[in-house]
Parts: structure tokens; C-alpha cells; sequence
């Protein structure tokens, strides 16, 4: 009786034929499709690398001359987002060459120093950096001190949607990186408007 119960025990614990072929099939269907992923991935990893040298021959840049934040590889590169207050914001106005240039339009703080000809030192736009003169952005006023600020009471509509235009460049540049936001003082509603401005300067694109 206990042989029996052996050679029942020793059966049971070995897996019968069509289990072991099932696994077998199961096992190679497996490594079938891996093959295939790897022949795949190359084939596209292949095709990538014609296209960036093919672009590279007639347009001299990698995607075809197509330019946006998402072609920028500082984009890709892990950072924290900054907060900073409007005193820390002054520093990056350009005068410390061993700092970034930063300006800031509704809050969010940007990266430019790839544009110095632009808002470095000497450049008529250098007034952008290190602050957030988001009225400035809609008004097109650079003459007026008092239109470099981010208080944006009176504006029409027309120079909204122009900071939220500028806005958007500033966001989807290929030259350009986010770097975090700036605490902005509240506006005192009891401090008077800016007046229109007289004779005012267009911006860079």
C-alpha cells in the first residue's frame, strides 16, 4: 500500500507530457517575439539615423529645420524648477557674465541666455532681463519704466493676447529652457494704472 502511494505521489509531482510541450511552445513563442521586437527596434533605430543624416546634407539641422522646445536637448536634461523671489530674479539681468541671462512673463521664469544679442548687456531688450515686465510684452512699451512690471490692469484685449502670444515663444523655443517661476507682489489696486504709451518699440522675435 505505501509503494502505491509513492509511485501516485511521484506522478503527481511530474508534469505530464502535454504540460511540458505546452511550455516548450510557450517558451519558443516567447523568444519568437522577442527576435521580432529586436529586429524592429533596429530597423527604426536604422531608419532615425538615415533621416537625421539625410536632414543634416539638405538643411544643415536634424529635424528637417523644424525648431521648438522639444528639439532643444537642453529640454531633456533632468532639473529642479527654481522658485525666485524678484530680488533673486535681478541678479540674472546680465551684468554677471558667470550667470544665465533670466527674464520672466507671467510668472515663469525662462532661460535666454542663447539670446544675448537679444537681452544681454548693451541690447536694447537687456530691460526684459532679470525681471517680469509682462506689460511691457503687451504694450510694446520699452520707453516707460513704469510699463516693466507684471501688472497688467487696464490692458485691452489685443495686449493679453499678445503676452500670452509671447508667452507661448517663450515656452515652445528651441533656444530657450524654463527654469522655474518668480513670486511676483501682489499689485496695490489703489496704485494708479500705467498710461498708454507714446512711440512704442517693437520686440524681438
Amino acid at each position: 500500500m505505501t509503494k502505491l502511494k509513492q509511485r501516485k505521489s511521484t506522478l503527481t509531482a511530474q508534469p505530464s507530457t502535454a504540460q511540458q510541450k505546452h511550455r516548450t511552445v510557450a517558451h519558443a513563442s516567447r523568444e519568437h517575439r522577442l527576435v521580432w521586437w529586436k529586429i524592429v527596434i533596429r530597423i527604426a533605430a536604422t531608419l532615425i539615423g538615415l533621416n537625421i543624416c539625410l536632414s543634416y546634407l539638405i538643411t544643415e539641422t536634424a529635424f528637417w529645420g523644424h525648431k521648438s522646445k522639444w528639439t532643444n536637448w537642453r529640454n531633456y536634461i533632468p532639473r529642479t524648477q527654481r522658485v525666485f523671489t524678484q530680488q533673486e530674479l535681478a541678479k540674472y539681468d546680465g551684468s554677471n557674465a558667470e550667470l544665465p541671462i533670466l527674464l520672466a512673463i507671467e510668472g515663469d521664469v525662462y532661460d535666454v541666455t542663447l539670446g544675448r544679442s537679444f537681452y544681454g548687456p548693451g541690447s536694447t531688450y537687456n530691460l526684459f532681463a532679470g525681471r517680469d515686465a509682462s506689460r511691457a510684452f503687451g504694450t510694446n512699451c520699452l520707453s516707460r519704466k513704469d510699463h516693466l512690471t507684471h501688472d497688467t490692469r487696464g490692458l485691452t484685449e489685443d495686449e493679453l493676447a499678445g503676452i500670452k502670444s509671447w508667452h507661448s515663444l517663450f515656452e515652445n523655443h528651441q533656444r530657450y529652457v524654463k527654469m522655474g517661476t518668480v513670486e511676483l507682489k501682489p499689485i496695490d489696486p489703489d496704485m494708479p494704472i500705467p498710461p498708454p504709451c507714446d512711440g512704442a518699440h517693437p520686440k524681438p522675435v
